[in-house]
């Protein structure tokens, strides 16, 4: 059922999943992102609003600071999923794995080498503090408008 805090936590997600779009472009192999990590962030950044922080919205302002610390670690392992299957098909494409099993069992390496890409102070402080700010509007919202 649609509320007033799951819509503000999905506009809220959006905004901070551009705005970290934005800010992780350059911890790409020569700052060259690829074309659908713009719109997947928005994407990801949505459904995070409403289904992770919306759906918790309303029970306070001290609960907001963990749900968006929650909202933020989701969008951040849905990236880095997404990111690293997107590598596995396409290495599966080009026949480097020996069976299904070995090409499932590479995303979560995958997944690690990635994480390692992006493990830097300055973007994961904007994370947490972007989906804590995020989650702070979603509070407001879901306690003025119930």
């Amino acid at each position: 059922m649609p509320t007033a805090g799951k819509l503000a936590g999905a506009l809220a997600f959006f905004i901070y999943g551009w705005y970290m779009a934005t800010k992780a472009t350059p911890f790409f192999p020569d700052s060259n992102a690829p074309a659908f990590f713009g719109p997947l962030c928005l994407g990801i950044g949505v459904l995070c609003g409403w289904i992770v922080v919306g759906r918790r919205s309303g029970r306070g302002y001290s609960a907001a600071f963990s749900n968006g610390l929650t909202g933020a670690a989701t969008f951040a392992f849905w990236i880095i999923f997404l990111l690293s299957f997107n590598t596995m098909i396409q290495q599966a494409l080009r026949r480097l794995y020996d069976g299904p099993m070995e090409a499932l069992t590479d995303v979560f390496s995958l997944m690690i080498g990635r994480g390692q890409d992006f493990a830097d102070v300055n973007l994961i402080v904007n994370a947490l503090v972007g989906g804590i700010i995020a989650a702070l509007i979603t509070e407001y919202f879901a306690k003025r408008y119930p």
